[in-house]
């Protein structure tokens, strides 16, 4: 089965040499950016194609005619998943790395030109790190779920000591931004009081993360 991948531009000669360049290896859904376009209307589309990792051009808003740019899809994906596999191509890296905050997730344009063996090499390893990324966030998923269920099913039969409730609270809060449209903690491990308890404590941790990232952002 393959993996499904949104491409977001607003040139439709680039989106055609995605498509072309990627259709082999991955199921393509291609999202084009235009004067009608809008980050509430580009959302609707991915959500529909519910794709497994997103690639966006950085430069959107000369030729479209938009008030954004690929980095500012970029952050409201990350406000919702902050782990969700997303690359930002472009031709002006320069200008995309001043506007991004993961500069790691950026690369060049040029790598979806193919003209010599070298250059074929570049886009195979690229396309093995988009496929790493996406293997590597669902078994992070499963992983925590896992582990979850473990630390419910002990407090439930034994209980837990400080730190594995600790473990159980961080990993409470890593499995929503992991998953946050996914399944809830299975009822049956859980006891009403103690998730409750459980719940309260995420809530006041989230809060106090919250209260910091804007302290940091003032600075």
């Amino acid at each position: 089965m393959k993996y499904r991948i949104a491409y977001v531009d607003e040139d439709k000669g680039w989106i055609n040499t995605f498509y072309h360049s990627f259709k082999n290896d991955f199921d393509v859904t291609r999202i084009e950016v235009n004067s009608g376009s809008s980050i509430e209307s580009i959302f609707a589309k991915l959500q529909e194609s519910a794709p497994n990792a997103i690639v966006t051009d950085y430069l959107l808003e000369e030729n479209a005619e938009v008030p954004f740019n690929g980095n500012k899809i970029v952050e409201e994906i990350k406000k919702i998943r902050p782990h969700f596999p997303i690359v930002m191509l472009t031709s002006y890296p320069t200008q995309a790395i001043g506007h991004t905050d993961d500069v790691h997730i950026i690369y060049s344009k040029d790598i979806l030109t193919v003209e010599n063996d070298k250059d074929q090499e570049e886009l195979d390893i690229f396309k093995t790190k988009i496929q790493s990324n996406i293997s590597n966030y669902y078994k992070k998923i499963e992983e925590t779920n896992i582990r979850i269920e473990k630390l419910i099913e002990k407090r439930n039969n034994q209980g837990l000591d400080i730190t594995e409730e600790e473990e159980l609270t961080k990993l409470y809060i890593l499995f929503d931004e992991l998953n946050p449209e996914g399944k809830d903690l299975p009822a049956n491990l859980i006891h009403r009081d103690s998730i409750s308890k459980l719940n309260e404590f995420v809530n006041e941790t989230k809060e106090i993360l919250d209260q910091l990232k804007r302290l940091n952002t003032k600075k």
